[in-house]
């Protein structure tokens, strides 16, 4: 592959997200929920406890640990709070990861297959959005992967230099997984190296990892928070580790202090892990198919014994095979698998034939990456400047339009039933918080601030049995009507 024309692709990819990035308001809930947790450390100078409102109180959010919001306040410091800001954490990961799978697979095959393998992955669809969303998960999937591969240069390395550079970049990615997301980390980046020991029988290699300074850098990563919200909220260890990383999948009701999960049926992890890695999964498939079974069969223990392939193939095996055994998972529970699928992808490009064969795909998987990158660019900057109905449904545009009104500088805005995620994040101490309520309490509750509320939510209000005050609408936008108080007098605004 020609490493300029990669280098061309790499350079439009990154403008094309960036601009996504700046100009896609913030999509609720997930996203504007964590927008919002770091907006407010970088608002409250708190780094270390992580909060956000919900149902009209401001909590310390218990559910993940601080690292990717932490992120995502210190860049609304130094770059302003923007939807920019708070997603660049995630397109710093994407770049890690990327630079970590060239190097990787760059020391342990060759420049060619690596340019490949850093193609794959950066053309992968759910890769390449995730990489520009405000969400944790692509943290966490750096974390996994880098560690995996961490484990693969220690594994292939021959000298003592080599095993210290893969053994403690594989702890220390540990480390920083425990504090993106948890201990999920540990078992998703532990099972693919304890299957490639126990496969290949090669527990004497354990004694060249560096145990010492790997356990050391470990700690010194993941323990000072845990230690710290401990200390601060008694009950946080129990609620995190019990309830978020053991109950959650196993119970229904598992004691979740900020919202229902999602559910869905046990073994759809495996339809995620192909629409995670689509398309360059499927060609894969027929690669390895055009082989026959009976030489997959014979080659399964080659591929098992090298430290590249055998990890990969473990890592994307056990990564599924895990979540397959829950009914609560989401796609980008698979998004530590896409690194590992771009490695083997590019395994058998490269193993495949003649060197016309590894030309003609590694010349087809780059235009179906530039394609891919192109077409998810341009649907969103459509969606962002012509789509009108593509974000209709999202708060961030109407708080955004209603900024821009100098007249309701003075007022409080008030949300109708419940105040969204994003409202924190786009108007912070403007915003009224209330518990949660039914249309006509918000209606009556919301007279001395600008009210917000949906078309379908102000059409039933009106069906609704009982006499509404009238009250003055002040613009439509999307499927929002904002509507001006029923007291004009702004010394009644209180919050």
């Amino acid at each position: 592959m020609n490493p300029r024309k990669l280098l061309v692709l790499l350079l439009l990819a990154l403008a094309g997200r960036c601009l996504t990035m700046a100009i896609v308001p913030v999509i609720e809930p997930s996203e504007a929920r964590y927008a919002s947790v770091g907006a407010n450390m970088a608002s409250s100078g708190n780094f270390m406890e992580p909060q956000f409102v919900f149902q009209g109180k401001r909590l310390i959010f218990e559910g993940k640990p601080p690292l990717f919001f932490q992120c995502s306040g210190w860049c609304c410091r130094f770059l302003g709070k923007s939807e920019f800001a708070v997603r660049l954490p995630a397109l710093l990961s994407g770049a890690l990861i990327l630079l970590c799978l060239y190097w990787c697979c760059r020391k342990l095959r060759n420049r060619g297959e690596a340019f490949l393998a850093v193609t794959l992955c950066l053309g992968t669809p759910a890769f390449y959005l995730f990489a520009g969303l405000c969400m944790t998960d692509l943290m966490l999937a750096g974390s996994i992967s880098i560690a995996v591969m961490g484990y693969m240069l220690f594994s292939a390395a021959e000298d003592s230099g080599g095993r210290r550079t893969g053994s403690l970049l594989f702890f220390a990615s540990l480390g920083v997984g425990m504090i993106v997301k948890g201990p999920v980390a540990l078992v998703l980046a532990g099972m693919p190296v304890f299957f490639f020991l126990l496969i290949n029988k090669r527990w004497k290699e354990l004694k060249n990892h560096s145990w010492a300074w790997g356990i050391l850098l470990f700690l010194l990563i993941a323990l000072p928070w845990y230690l710290m919200m401990t200390l601060r909220n008694p009950d946080f260890l129990e609620y995190f580790f019990i309830n978020e990383n053991f109950k959650r999948f196993l119970f229904k009701e598992y004691g979740d202090r900020y919202g229902a999960g999602r559910e869905s049926f046990r073994g759809m992890a495996f339809l995620f892990f192909l629409l995670a890695n689509f398309p360059f999964v499927f060609f894969g498939f027929f690669l390895a198919l055009r082989k026959g079974f009976g030489k997959i069969r014979e080659k399964l223990r080659e591929v098992l014994a090298d430290p590249l392939t055998g990890l990969a193939l473990l890592a994307v095996v056990t990564n599924t095979l895990f979540w397959c055994l829950t009914s609560r998972v989401l796609l980008t529970y698979l998004l530590p698998t896409i690194p590992m699928c771009a490695l083997l992808v590019a395994e058998l490009i490269f193993r495949s034939g003649k060197e016309s064969e590894i030309l003609s795909r590694t010349r087809r998987v780059f235009w179906i990456s530039a394609s891919f990158i192109a077409l998810t660019v341009a649907v969103l900057v459509w969606g962002a400047f012509f789509g009108e109905r593509f974000f209709d449904k999202l708060p961030g545009p109407v708080m955004k339009k209603a900024l821009k009104h100098r007249e309701l500088e003075k007022y409080k805005f008030y949300f109708a039933r419940n105040t969204p995620y994003s409202a924190e994040f786009y108007l912070g101490d403007l915003i009224r918080n209330h518990p949660k309520e039914d249309r006509r309490e918000s209606f009556l509750n919301s007279a001395s601030c600008v009210l917000f509320i949906t078309r379908n939510d102000f059409r039933k209000l009106r069906q609704s049995p009982g006499t509404l005050p009238g009250r003055k609408k002040l613009f439509t936008c999307g499927v929002w009507e904002v509507f001006a108080p029923l007291e004009p007098s702004p010394g009644k605004n209180k919050p």
